[in-house]
């Protein structure tokens, strides 16, 4: 039997409910680490499958991948050094492992862990703002806003690390706080916005595609559309209660920042995970469909031609052009379609 649990052994003049919120907040750190990691291999096995069987990769992706991997690795491994310290290590500190926490937030291992969860930020943002930029048609135009709001994010996440590193209270100071509001409140705002016109982008082609070559078709920007909220949702809805809570000065933020750094992560890599399938628009990584035209041979013949990366042409019939076709489209001219260039 082992010896009945005596709350005398309870360090004195400590609130536990403080110490417990950070531990807990490590807990899910490792746990979304763990996510992750099983995310990223499973990217890095797709694009295995994917060269396997086609003989190209595409690198960007290869890298992106791997470098937020190696990047959430060393972070976490810092993250858990600097805890250990807290709790094992000097645990003796006057104040216990959270008073510890607070006066030693500036130390080097804690610092570097914390910029390259900064670096991580701006990393997962600027995927964001280049699927927007692709899906836009690479219109220079509209990523002039959405780029400079992402350059303030980059500004405010320097501002950030200086105020962490120079301030007497680091992280907790009123200035550290104040600049930290605004870093994450970009950085969650740049990622709903951008999602924002994503989607609407996505529902003005599906509708173009549903109107050309019937209801049937158009399914596919359904289950992208899904999947670019769900990843967005993620990391802005954990961000969010983390702002609230850290800008309230609540013990609830020692349970939420600890993982706020894998998860921003996590997001990206589900999409990337999306893109090595070859399911999402403006890609061809994986197994995808490219619908390239529409071709009239004959009267009532009228076609769409989708040629995939495997050499399959598959023709849809599309007879509400019969009606509309010209001489000159009976003859065999090519139609070109708009914003298709994936859709299976």
């Amino acid at each position: 039997m082992p010896p009945a649990l005596d709350h005398s052994f309870a360090p004195p003049n400590v609130d536990l409910w403080l110490e417990r919120s950070l531990l807990n907040g490590i807990v899910l750190a490792d746990v979304a680490y763990g996510i992750l990691f099983s995310i990223a291999v499973q990217c890095i096995w797709g694009l295995v499958d994917v060269y396997r069987r086609t003989g190209t990769v595409k690198w960007w992706v290869a890298i992106y991948i791997s470098g937020m991997t190696v990047l959430a690795t060393v972070a976490i491994g810092m993250q858990n050094l600097f805890n250990q310290w807290c709790f094992i290590d000097f645990r003796d500190y006057p104040g216990g492992p959270y008073v510890f926490n607070i006066d030693f937030y500036a130390t080097p291992v804690n610092v570097a862990a914390f910029s390259i969860y900064t670096i991580m930020a701006w990393i997962a943002d600027g995927l964001v703002l280049y699927r927007f930029f692709v899906i836009y048609n690479h219109n220079r135009v509209a990523l002039v806003i959405p780029a400079i709001v992402w350059l303030g994010g980059v500004a405010s996440g320097i501002l950030l690390l200086v105020s962490v590193t120079h301030s007497d209270n680091s992280f907790f100071s009123e200035q550290s706080v104040n600049i930290g509001t605004a870093f994450w409140s970009i950085s969650m705002g740049l990622n709903i916005i951008l999602t924002v016109l994503i989607v609407v982008r996505l529902l003005l082609s599906r509708y173009r595609v549903r109107n050309t070559i019937g209801p049937r078709y158009g399914q596919n920007y359904i289950s992208i559309i899904s999947m670019l909220i769900e990843s967005a949702a993620l990391y802005s809805i954990w961000a969010l209660v983390f702002l609230i809570t850290y800008a309230r000065g609540s013990a609830a933020q020692n349970i939420l920042l600890p993982p706020l750094g894998q998860i921003q992560a996590i997001a990206p890599l589900l999409i990337l995970t999306r893109v090595i399938g070859g399911r999402a628009l403006g890609t061809s990584v994986g197994p995808s469909y490219s619908n390239n035209y529409f071709r009239s041979s004959g009267p009532g013949t009228t076609t769409a031609t989708t040629t995939s990366t495997a050499e399959t042409r598959v023709e849809i019939p599309l007879k509400r052009f019969t009606a509309q076709s010209s001489p000159s489209s009976a003859s065999g001219i090519l139609i070109q379609k708009e914003n298709l260039e994936s859709v299976v």
